[in-house]
């Protein structure tokens, strides 16, 4: 098991999952962005293609409007691949048998467990930071600021709703 663990090829996959989703949320987080304002703000303000509505928002408050919290969010992605196709590929190379369907949907789920357990603290102080609720200096700025103030009931808050639609989303 340890030899897998620390396998070139399974950090060359965490290495491989954690950048490819880096790229594809820096090239389409605008439109994160404009899915975010659409669920929070007034629908009446928010009328019109996508398109045009991520043309309005850059000329209303700036092209760099579009890309507010990015780096958190990058941060806290790409830690949360790089946790799932690290722990994915270490159990499909731990694994005696050969590999099938359902043997990686187990894979799938265990990892995404994992990954979920690994990565709160990260998404609760993204989600604070996205809904403005909190202005953090940083991303481990938030995660020491509530653990100061919420401890760790307060890193791990929704941690339980998300083992739940993990599970459900891999099944």
């Amino acid at each position: 098991m340890s030899r897998s663990l620390l396998s070139y090829e399974t950090l060359v996959h965490a290495v491989a999952g954690a950048t490819g989703s880096v790229v594809g949320m820096a090239v389409f987080y605008p439109l994160d962005i404009l899915r975010s304002r659409l669920q929070v703000d007034e629908s009446d303000k928010l009328k019109g293609s996508p398109w045009e509505l991520l043309l309005r928002l850059a000329n209303d408050e700036g092209v760099l409007s579009l890309y507010r919290g990015l780096t958190p969010v990058l941060q806290s992605l790409s830690v949360s691949n790089f946790v799932y196709f690290y722990t994915f590929h270490a159990l499909r190379k731990s694994s005696p048998k050969s590999n099938s369907a359902l043997q990686d949907l187990t894979f799938g789920v265990l990892a995404g467990i994992v990954n979920v357990l690994i990565t709160s603290p990260l998404w609760v102080v993204n989600t604070r930071m996205k809904l403005e609720k909190d202005n953090y200096p940083s991303l481990i700025g938030g995660v020491a600021e509530i653990f100061k103030k919420e401890g760790v009931r307060g890193l791990w808050s929704g941690t339980i709703p998300s083992l739940l639609f993990y599970g459900w989303c891999n099944c």
